[in-house]
């Protein structure tokens, strides 16, 4: 039976850095490594508000990326 293995988990932030010509939103992201696998969603929501009121850019998404290795 296969089962999956954490190899790096990441949070990402995205901002909204401003307006394009069409007027739709430009957004940027920063990618912060490190993340222990049993933080909860509210701790990395709490983390990235942190983070956040550092930057002169809105915040618009928080994300949890994780890398998985499938092993047999």
């Amino acid at each position: 039976m296969a089962q999956t293995l954490i190899k790096s988990m990441k949070l990402r932030l995205t901002y909204e850095t401003g307006i394009d010509e069409g007027g739709k939103p430009i957004f940027k992201t920063k990618t912060y490594s490190g993340v222990v696998e049993s933080a909860t969603a509210d701790q990395l929501y709490q983390i990235g508000q942190a983070l956040a009121s550092l930057s002169i850019h809105p915040l618009a998404t928080v994300e949890k990326n994780g890398l998985y290795e499938v092993l047999a």
